[in-house]
């Protein structure tokens, strides 16, 4: 088998079709002509790019670099060198990243230590606290769209979670949760949530859920990837 279909691509290398059509429209993957009869055909590399995409994405990579990285290294105009010089910056970004997260667990448990747990709203730090927020450093901190995604652990529901994930912006929350291991059960069912893969935005379950799997379309239209005014 030296070409293959894109059923049979995706089936190779354990995603789903929407995923592969996904690659293409953001340039990672070549689309091939379509020949006057019969199918697509992609070489048989495109298993190996495919695989590669995926195991970026798990390390931290956006779209964005991942198309640098492919492009460069087609070229072989990328080094081992190099290679490490971005593994480090990206792992100067997930420090500054934990260093936010940080930040927020102290003021929150600072918050959580003030309040009384009892009596009237205005009594409240952690209320108080998150209306006078003014500067824009803070809310960045704080204020984030909370996004969903109720999975099954399967194969489609993975290739959703990192549709979401690649969609995201800074300012979007991502939480997933395995409803086969006992997570979400208590937000699945106050959201709705009747079959999986599902993604709840902001507490409201996406209508195309309760049709479909939703698609990138769905998820920008519902403000995924968008940054907060």
């Amino acid at each position: 088998m030296k070409e293959l279909t894109i059923g049979t691509l995706a089936k190779t290398a354990g995603v789903n079709v929407e995923t592969i059509r996904f690659y293409e429209r953001k340039g990672l993957l070549l689309k091939p002509p379509k020949p006057e009869e019969g199918y697509r055909r992609y070489p048989l590399q495109a298993v190996q790019q495919v695989h590669f995409i995926k195991g970026a994405q798990r390390l931290g990579f956006s779209l964005k670099e991942i198309s640098e990285l492919l492009s460069l290294g087609l070229e072989g105009a990328v080094s081992c060198t190099e290679m490490r010089e971005l593994a480090n910056r990206k792992i100067e970004e997930i420090d500054q990243k934990i260093i936010a997260l940080e930040i927020m667990k102290t003021t929150l448990a600072e918050l959580a230590e003030e309040c009384p747990g009892a009596g009237d709203l205005s009594l409240c730090p952690i209320w108080e606290r998150m209306a006078n927020i003014k500067e824009r450093k803070e809310v960045s901190y704080m204020a984030k769209r909370k996004v969903e995604v109720f999975t099954a652990g399967c194969p489609v529901c993975t290739d959703l979670v990192d549709l979401v994930k690649a969609t995201a912006c800074p300012d979007c929350e991502v939480t997933v949760y395995n409803l086969n291991q006992g997570q979400g059960a208590d937000e699945a069912k106050r959201y709705g949530v009747t079959a999986v893969p599902a993604v709840v935005v902001e507490g409201k379950l996406l209508d195309c859920c309760k049709r479909t799997h939703p698609t990138e379309h769905d998820l920008k239209a519902a403000g995924i990837g968008q940054p907060l005014k």
